[in-house]
């Protein structure tokens, strides 16, 4: 038996409509996002919302990743391309099974590309997608962008900023096309809106 799929729940929960989870998976589709991101990027719920209902639908811990200290041996279990690739961070190794935060625990095939390439069984945790990204920058700092702070002259206020364009950089082209999308619903619907005023005025005539 096939294990549930996160709109599917939401849906029978009542979070999100059938209308917003088609929207979610055609956009899901269409950039090649993350379901639960892709959810979070239209507004259609809020991250805590989505954190809180996980933790108590799938009886999984909702871990707070500002406040935890993660070893270095098993920070070492991911590199940072692969916590900005699984939009996740390996919070503890005990034994063969690695707990990893994620922002979807229902996501199979991250799961399981996580056990391939780690060579370990994964035990997923729930955390807020925020919370993940900033940890990522916290605990998987850019290499490339460290130098540049530490080069000579280099002014204090461009890593920061190269960093924050970074982060937001991934997303562009993402929010550019929904709001294109957004943008010819509005243009169609105040079209629809003319003709039914034209077809008015034609009946008030007669």
């Amino acid at each position: 038996m096939s294990k549930p799929k996160l709109g599917d729940l939401l849906v029978e929960a009542n979070l999100i409509d059938e209308v917003q989870l088609k929207i979610a998976l055609e956009e899901q589709k269409r950039w090649g996002t993350k379901f639960g991101s892709t959810l979070l990027a239209l507004h259609f719920i809020d991250e805590n919302v989505l954190t809180a209902f996980l933790s108590r639908q799938l009886d999984m811990p909702c871990v707070s990743l500002n406040s935890l200290e993660i070893p270095s041996r098993v920070l070492k279990s991911f590199s940072r391309l692969q916590a900005l690739q699984f939009h996740a961070i390996p919070v503890r190794l005990q034994e063969n099974v690695l707990h990893v935060a994620m922002v979807d625990p229902l996501d199979v095939d991250v799961i399981e590309q996580i056990e391939q390439e780690t060579g370990l069984r994964v035990s997923p945790m729930v955390a807020p997608q925020s919370s993940i990204a900033e940890s990522i920058e916290r605990l998987y700092p850019d290499p490339a962008k460290e130098e540049e702070g530490s080069g000579a002259g280099a002014p204090g206020a461009f890593p920061e900023l190269a960093r924050e364009v970074e982060a937001l950089d991934g997303l562009g082209s993402y929010f550019t096309g929904v709001n294109e999308r957004l943008d010819e619903m509005n243009r169609l619907m105040e079209e629809m809106s003319a003709r039914l005023a034209r077809i008015e005025a034609a009946v008030e005539k007669k």
